[in-house]
């Protein structure tokens, strides 16, 4: 194992996310849905790609004829403050989406489907509130760090 000459800062070396990258059959109906539907603002769009911003987060959309979801449970929680929460998912519910799961989990939370298959999760919650939630209820064999 080789140890990196910057090892007593590793801690500093991943400081959050940089962007996600989602696979698409068709760009063109998914920048409408990621524009009309989830309300993100656009950046780019060409052929085979685009990009957006979800808060501070980019998102890229990259064209696939070939791709098809796989059956697991991967997928990308887009987080809506509580004040839009309920309106935003009344709004998404009239368009007829499709939803991949009920939710289960601590905090409010829509699973949908793209039109490219890929789940996507609208959602309000913080970190905080998850853990608070698992250290009451998820049991002994969880190990906190």
């Amino acid at each position: 194992m080789t140890i990196m000459p910057f090892e007593q800062e590793k801690d500093k070396l991943i400081n959050g996310v940089n962007h996600i990258t989602i696979s698409v059959q068709n760009i063109d109906s998914a920048f409408d849905f990621y524009k009309d539907i989830l309300k993100l603002k656009p950046i780019m769009k060409s052929s085979r790609s685009a990009y957006f911003c979800a808060g501070d987060m980019w998102i890229a959309l990259n064209q696939d004829e070939t791709y098809n979801p796989s059956d697991n449970y991967a997928h990308i929680a887009f987080n809506v403050p509580e004040i839009f929460y309920y309106k935003f998912v009344e709004a998404i519910k009239k368009e007829d989406i499709s939803e991949w799961q009920r939710n289960q989990s601590e905090g409010k939370s829509l699973y949908i489907l793209d039109d490219s298959g890929n789940k996507l999760e609208i959602h309000f919650s913080t970190l905080e509130q998850r853990i608070a939630h698992g250290k009451k209820h998820y049991g002994e064999d969880v190990q906190w760090f």
